[in-house]
């Protein structure tokens, strides 16, 4: 994670506008923001050890930070410090997730393609219909269903099956 000690006026602006409008903290109470997509904290009037501490709690791969630690970090800085760092590491786990998801999809996939081309799978509009809503990301393969439903389709079929196995990764 990349640390910048900056006063709110040497923000970027997508910063100051997230300080101002997402968290509502007036510019005279400005002390921390993340920028979680840049991968940057930026801090003012804190302590250096402090802001390493932060940056450590960021970079947890514990699905809930302790309550005792948060806590303090509620009593002495306030809410929107507390809620940047919650923030910030809900999505630290989110990229170790997407990251660890996209590894898998990659060994997946061949195994889906080919069973996707195999007449046995019995086919189940209402079942892809009901499994699925999302956008259509691609070209439709088969005519009626989205390549997202496709896919969820026949990795549950395959999952069910006992062809591919759930990846307690991801839980």
């Amino acid at each position: 994670m990349i640390v910048e000690k900056c006063t709110f006026d040497k923000l970027p602006d997508a910063m100051q506008m997230h300080v101002l409008y997402s968290e509502k903290v007036p510019v005279s109470e400005y002390r921390l923001a993340i920028w979680s997509n840049k991968d940057t904290l930026y801090y003012d009037d804190l302590p250096e050890k402090e802001i390493e501490r932060f940056v450590s709690l960021i970079e947890s791969d514990k699905k809930f930070i302790n309550n005792r630690t948060m806590d303090s970090i509620y009593k002495k800085y306030g809410w929107a410090v507390y809620n940047e760092i919650h923030e910030a590491n809900s999505a630290y786990l989110t990229k170790g997730r997407e990251k660890i998801a996209e590894q898998i999809a990659q060994e997946y996939f061949p195994i889906i393609e080919k069973a996707m081309n195999k007449p046995s799978i019995p086919y189940c509009d209402e079942l892809l219909k009901a499994m699925s809503h999302l956008v259509d990301k691609g070209h439709f393969k088969f005519k009626k269903w989205s390549t997202d439903q496709a896919y969820i389709y026949f990795m549950g079929y395959l999952l069910g099956s006992g062809k591919l196995e759930w990846e307690e990764q991801l839980t």
